[in-house]
């Protein structure tokens, strides 16, 4: 008797389950191709932080920087590192204190946090950083709209030069 209550009760519940996928109602599967998805969305951004005491409180774990550029108010990195077990964060870091030159310069900094992640894979990742409130920092301190500064990020490929206009 049990063993006949059991099939019964597991046909029935294939028949409901076979209702319940039809126009019953019940919600339908979705299924997102990366189309639907804005680029922007998948892009793991970093934090930009005005900082004179350093980058210390922002990480310091290794990581190798292999490529470096300026599209507009975005700095985009190529960094790569050991990990592969726990989110790393990367953090933009200046002190705020542009050097006097034409076109004035500003040093910053890659942060890297692992979070005390040990696993022995090598990755490569882009990161970006909207460096809008550098942007910021310039026209608060020079009174104007736009310029152009040199930024100076230790072992980058290539000179960045970000220019902008209000």
């Amino acid at each position: 008797m049990l063993l006949k209550n059991a099939s019964t009760f597991a046909l029935s519940l294939i028949v409901l389950c076979t209702i319940g996928c039809g126009e019953d109602g019940f919600e339908q599967p979705v299924s997102v191709s990366p189309d639907d998805v804005s680029p922007d969305e998948t892009k793991p951004w970093g934090q930009v932080v005005i900082d004179s005491n350093g980058t210390e409180e922002w990480g310091t774990d290794d990581f190798e920087l292999s490529a470096a550029s300026i599209t507009g108010d975005t700095l985009a990195v190529t960094v790569s590192y050991s990990g592969g077990c726990k989110a790393h964060q990367l953090t933009l870091v200046s002190p705020g204190l542009f050097l006097e030159s034409n076109p004035v310069q500003l040093v910053i900094a890659l942060a890297h946090n692992a979070n005390g992640d040990s696993c022995e894979a090598w990755l490569t990742q882009d990161y970006f950083f909207r460096i809008a409130p550098i942007k910021t920092l310039y026209q608060e301190a020079y009174l104007q709209d736009s310029g152009t500064i040199v930024l100076l990020l230790k072992d980058a490929p290539d000179e960045l030069v970000y220019e902008f206009a209000q």
